[in-house]
């Protein structure tokens, strides 16, 4: 299975077609494909358009849709983007813990 650690997504959403979705995931197909694109399938996850497989093969990656849909459990409350895991309040204290060390 071509499962990673979830990255955003690069290509830009107007190369491709949604070609199945449920409650958590989507999959898509490259609207070119290799050489333009290094692969024609992707799927992401919904709540926030990251990848986590990809495959050249429409048989390999309906296997992960398979899997995906039985076996993944989204862990929506855990997030993974630093804007969202860094509230402004700790970034302005971390800047200003940073700040101080090395000026005082």
């Amino acid at each position: 299975m071509s499962f990673r650690k979830p990255i955003t997504t690069a290509g830009g959403l107007a190369f491709w077609n949604n070609i199945r979705q449920n409650s958590y995931f989507i999959m898509q197909e490259h609207k070119i494909g290799f050489p333009v694109w290094l692969y024609k399938y992707r799927i992401l996850m919904r709540e926030n358009r990251m990848e986590i497989a990809n495959s050249n093969d429409i048989s390999e990656i309906e296997h992960d849709w398979d899997y995906l849909k039985t076996h993944a459990v989204p862990r929506l409350d855990e997030s993974i983007d630093i804007h969202k895991e860094i509230s402004k309040v700790n970034f302005i204290s971390i800047v200003t813990n940073v700040i101080t060390k090395y000026i005082i």
